[in-house]
């Protein structure tokens, strides 16, 4: 895995983005959750495309193994799952 700087995490509706910025190692895999080894110095941020930053503060994101999922909604009517945009 290499390192990386800059990785946008996710993308929201609308024109804004939660992105991360630091040092850190991204492992995904195929089941719809990823593997964020943090080094050092790194934050989150919700910002625009363009790099400006929009309605939320900067968190930071301390050093360890995070993991990161995708949030679901099940209905229990139809019997279906679907991603949840939020």
């Amino acid at each position: 895995m290499k390192k990386k700087t800059k990785h946008t995490i996710l993308k929201g509706e609308g024109a804004n983005q939660h992105t991360l910025y630091g040092e850190f190692v991204m492992e995904t895999n195929h089941n719809d959750f990823a593997g964020i080894s943090v080094i050092e110095n790194t934050d989150l941020r919700h910002e625009q495309p363009d790099g400006s930053f929009g309605e939320h503060n900067t968190l930071k994101v301390e050093q360890g193994e995070w993991v990161m999922g995708k949030q679901v909604e099940y209905n229990p009517f139809k019997g279906t799952i679907s991603q949840v945009w939020d």
